[in-house]
């Protein structure tokens, strides 16, 4: 008799221990899915800012061309706006060969840009 009630004494005693422990476990189980579904949602804004920084990237590329090509254009209308200059300076001096060979040039890199 006394060997059966300290069973049950011992099962009445690992029964609250099994239920916390379940309850631990449960536990445990829900939040590792919290953190599995935190650590995939991290990993899609990774994607998105990587694909976002590469957008960037490329924007920042066509941007530095278009300023480059800004910059020769700039450069080409300056000589332009100087040959033209040079060639009233010619017409007021009466030197009318140069302003006619200042003309020709001028015809000549403006067609060629147009190609």
């Amino acid at each position: 008799m006394v060997a059966r009630s300290m069973i049950k004494e011992e099962k009445k005693s690992s029964k609250p221990k099994m239920k916390g422990l379940k309850t631990r476990v449960q536990r445990i189980k829900a939040d590792m899915g919290k953190i599995r579904e935190d650590q995939r949602c991290i990993k899609e804004e990774q994607r998105d800012i990587g694909q976002k920084f590469g957008d960037v990237r490329r924007q920042c590329h066509e941007l530095r061309l278009e300023t480059e090509m800004i910059v020769k254009q700039s450069a080409f209308n300056r000589i332009r706006l100087n040959i033209m200059f040079n060639i009233l300076r010619a017409r007021q001096d009466g030197d009318f060969d140069k302003a006619a060979a200042l003309s020709g040039f001028l015809t000549s890199i403006s067609d060629g840009r147009k190609l």
